[in-house]
């Protein structure tokens, strides 16, 4: 599933090419993602709209339209935003196709039906049930200040509590293993038995390894591109996530793969504790 690197790569590469063009029309067909897609509203309020630009919330993309609207779109587990020629092979699974101009077509690709398109009215996003709830931004200044206190007073393992939304937005599977590994930290270590530095420097490890997956466009482990048909980099600077049974690059030990929170959690018994 996309996280927040994946998504503001995305963002960056929509407000590069697309900010300040417009809607000319919409091409698309009923279908159940997420929740249903409707497209004859979506042909109703989006032709002769401009693409004013492109906001990231968590793993949530936000495209502002002037006149005032805004579409929420979430890639789910195989979603992708193309931004194609419009002579180009439609691909399977295309389900929304937005005509910016005489050659250049924004199209929303979905093999496994998880993501979301959906039209916010003005003042909707601040009682969105979604996006009202998420929690702190870790690239967010304010998130070396705030969030260990947050996260040391809870019971639950760190690994869960990354994966937390209402906690930290955006963070994955990926990128929770990735920062565990690099902080020492055992996966399964509950945040109330964790001292607040080791805690702030999690969260340091936390925004460094989003930080570097951003400037490397992503992780693309099966799906994942960017609008313009690149894949991100960052799959090969991974140590944890994907290296169950190799050898710890820190120590040598035997990576494990045990479950935690309901997801594989890829981490070393002897440099995590």
């Amino acid at each position: 599933m996309p996280e927040l690197p994946e998504v503001e790569t995305v963002r960056r590469a929509l407000q590069r090419h697309a900010a300040g063009l417009s809607v000319g029309s919409v091409r698309g067909h009923a279908v159940r993602l997420r929740r249903p897609l409707d497209v004859a509203g979506l042909r109703k309020r989006l032709p002769g709209r401009r693409l004013d630009g492109f906001r990231r919330r968590g793993k949530f993309l936000l495209v502002d339209l002037d006149p005032a609207g805004t579409l929420l779109v979430h890639l789910g587990m195989s979603g992708r935003l193309l931004l194609c020629d419009s002579s180009s092979p439609v691909l399977p699974h295309t389900h929304l196709t937005l005509n910016l101009g005489p050659a250049l077509e924004l199209r929303f690709v979905d093999p496994r039906r998880f993501g979301l398109i959906e039209w916010l009215q003005p003042g909707d996003e601040a009682h969105h049930p979604t996006l009202s709830a998420l929690g702190i931004e870790p690239l967010d200044e304010r998130a070396p200040r705030d969030l260990p206190p947050l996260l040391h007073v809870r019971r639950a393992p760190l690994k869960a509590l990354l994966l937390d939304q209402r906690l930290v937005a955006g963070v994955g599977n990926i990128y929770a293993a990735e920062a565990l590994w690099r902080a020492g930290i055992r996966p399964s270590r509950p945040g109330c038995r964790t001292a607040l530095p080791r805690l702030e420097r999690l969260v340091g490890e936390v925004r460094a390894v989003l930080g570097e997956a951003v400037e490397q466009g992503g992780t693309t482990i099966r799906d994942f591109a960017s609008p313009e048909g690149n894949f991100g980099d960052f799959a090969v600077r991974l140590q944890a996530y994907g290296h169950a049974g190799e050898p710890c690059s820190r120590c040598g030990l035997a990576m494990v793969n045990d479950r935690l929170a309901g997801r594989a959690t890829v981490w070393c018994r002897r440099c995590q504790r």
